[in-house]
């Protein structure tokens, strides 16, 4: 309960309206099982009738008994009546069972939606805080939430209740307004009670969240293995008890209050039932002794005012439940109908694709700013610069520059702000986002690994699918061959221990290569690599480089890193400092004048230096050495 609760905080006015989102659900669940859309539709009928027959059939025995009708008649009759009656209780029962078993899985269904609409929503999304409170309850909802279960049956039961209370409510308005105002009145007051009960219980709901939110993160700490040290060393057991039971107790205070609170409406409720039914047999009983109705009619009426007041709280009960199970849907439309802006339709054509991916490419940023939404300063100023095709790019830049904005903005993850990026001279937004994510591939810093196949990994591809002589090349240019040729079942290794107990791990090394290997197996026409050296050796480092040149034949590349004598082997260094390119050119040049590059160069040449001499003495001392100092110095670093 207290989970679910998040998604309905927001008190904001929503998007979609509780008819078009129970009609949306309907059509949902017609797409997930057409046998269930039917089920919904039909188990009205028999519900009704069922509960008609049952009020009827004690009246009709007492009149046939008044009657003295003929026993073999009278059974007849009865098995009829209870027959039809058993035929249309079990058809009812075996929609309502089937409806909600299937309701149950209707949250797969939604949940499979959301999957797909995560993976494909355009990149920046992902990033926007707005979104994310939008994704957020999208997918509490369809995880974990019964809204969308429970609305399978919530708009048929709706029905068959209101049908109840139409159909018993004009048999009893036929002999008495009086008696069916009395059981009305006592269901709208119960049920007013009942919403007095929940709008106190949400309104202890935060502060029982907060007690939950302690006593769970208490927990997640005792369980952790490195707060386990802290707790031991510190003789912090008692503290956390204490704090575990303060929560508890806090709980169990509120809980209680929110108990009295249902205990009051029960009982109110138990009093004003007895009234209404004092009452209502008392009008009857009145009747009966004045002659106005017969003794079967005294039954079959009070049936009736049984039947409407069943059927008249009903309704209301699900009238009250559907601002919840409407916010469920609204919720989940309203994170799947996200309107993507990259082109999603007809793009530049398989001729021109073609050309395309037959050489290297040209990129131009053409006056391009970019400023992140809620930011009032841009990330990115008035970038202008022409990247030749088959060009080996360097950016480089202080935390903060902007490299990574750069990079995205090239790889079609965000639309700049102002002015536009070009491919080859085309507009990239004349792509539609497939073709252009063609023509791309990225060695990014944080990329994971699935928990599959190596092979599977290494391409994205099924086994029979794969590009053997491809995927040979640049398992051999990105120096992740021998580590895939030592390996007993080769490209069928399976990786991700915490899915596959048989699983490989890779050092970080060798992860970076097998990355590596992925990119280049794309043979895109434009390749970013961003820190491809991070985890590398320094022997593993030296060899890329070696390598780099010849792995991007028939590529224009970008090239990232934070070692500004790793990227002398490029054509082009672009020095970044706060969202600007205030140097270009190659390493020498940049070095041979007063630069902020050759600046900075040195800074990074005398740090290596001290390092390497640290190291040195260290190893002369025999001592272990760390170098775990360079990720914190590192000036590089994004």
């Amino acid at each position: 309960m207290l989970y679910m609760s998040k998604v309905f905080d927001d008190k904001s006015r929503r998007k979609y309206g509780l008819i078009s989102n129970f009609i949306y659900n309907m059509k949902s669940a017609k797409e997930w099982d057409k046998k269930l859309f039917w089920a919904q539709i039909l188990m009205i009928i028999p519900n009704v009738a069922a509960s008609l027959l049952g009020t009827y059939l004690p009246s009709r025995l007492v009149s046939d008994l008044t009657m003295k009708i003929q026993i073999p008649a009278l059974m007849l009759e009865l098995v009829v009546i209870c027959g039809v009656m058993w035929i249309c209780k079990t058809a009812s029962e075996a929609m309502v069972e089937y409806c909600d078993f299937e309701g149950s899985f209707i949250s797969s269904y939604y949940a499979k939606k959301f999957v797909h609409k995560i993976m494909d929503v355009d990149y920046d999304y992902l990033e926007d805080e707005e979104f994310q409170k939008v994704s957020g309850n999208a997918w509490r909802v369809a995880r974990f939430g019964q809204g969308v279960a429970n609305a399978v049956v919530a708009l048929p039961l709706f029905l068959s209740q209101m049908s109840g209370v139409i159909i018993y409510g004009i048999l009893l308005i036929q002999r008495s307004v009086l008696l069916m105002l009395i059981t009305a009145a006592s269901v709208v007051i119960s049920l007013w009670l009942l919403s007095i009960a929940r709008k106190k219980h949400a309104q202890y709901y935060e502060a029982l969240q907060l007690s939950a939110r302690k006593e769970g993160y208490i927990t997640a700490q005792a369980t952790d293995s490195a707060a386990g040290k802290d707790i031991r060393i510190y003789h912090l057991i008692d503290w956390f008890l204490e704090k575990y039971d303060a929560s508890l107790r806090e709980m169990g205070r509120i809980y209680g209050i929110i108990h009295d609170w249902y205990l009051f409406r029960n009982l109110s409720h138990a009093f004003l039932q007895l009234v209404m039914d004092g009452a209502a047999f008392g009008i009857l009983a009145h009747m009966l002794a004045g002659s106005e109705i017969t003794a079967a009619e005294f039954v079959f009426y009070v049936g009736l005012v049984s039947g409407f007041s069943l059927y008249f709280e009903g309704t209301l009960r699900q009238v009250m439940n559907f601002n919840n199970t409407s916010a469920s849907i609204s919720y989940l439309r309203e994170f799947l109908e996200v309107e993507d802006s990259w082109n999603r339709g007809e793009g530049i054509g398989e001729e021109r694709m073609e050309q395309l991916r037959k050489n290297p490419v040209k990129v131009e940023f053409r006056n391009v700013s970019f400023t992140y939404p809620g930011s009032e300063k841009p990330t990115l100023k008035n970038i202008n610069v022409v990247i030749k095709p088959g060009e080996k790019i360097a950016l480089i830049g202080l935390n903060g520059a902007g490299k990574t904005t750069f990079v995205k903005l090239m790889c079609g993850f965000y639309h700049p702000t102002e002015g536009e990026i070009l491919l080859n001279d085309i507009p990239i937004k004349q792509f539609n986002r497939e073709e252009y994510y063609s023509l791309v591939s990225v060695l990014f810093q944080d990329s994971t690994m699935l928990a599959l196949s190596l092979d599977e990994n290494l391409t994205g591809q099924n086994a029979e699918d794969i590009d053997r002589e491809r995927l040979q090349n640049a398992l051999k240019l990105s120096n992740f061959e021998t580590v895939y040729e030592r390996l007993s079942d080769k490209g069928a290794t399976a990786l991700v221990r915490e899915i596959n107990k048989n699983a490989i791990d890779f050092s970080g090394g060798e992860k970076q290569r097998l990355l590596f290997a992925r990119t280049l197996y794309l043979n895109t026409p434009l390749v970013i690599l961003d820190e491809p050296t991070a985890a590398l050796d320094p022997i593993a480092e030296n060899e890329l480089y070696l390598n780099y040149g010849k792995s991007m034949e028939n590529k224009t590349s970008v090239y990232i890193s934070h070692r500004l004598s790793s990227t002398r082997f490029c054509d082009r260094i672009l020095l970044l400092e706060h969202g600007e390119i205030i140097e270009e050119g190659t390493h020498e040049s940049l070095l041979a004048g007063n630069t902020r590059y050759a600046e900075l160069f040195e800074v990074q040449s005398q740090y290596y230096r001290e390092e390497s001499e640290r190291k040195r003495k260290s190893e002369l001392m025999d001592d272990a050495y760390q170098s775990d100092m360079a990720k914190k110095r590192g000036v590089f670093d994004e």
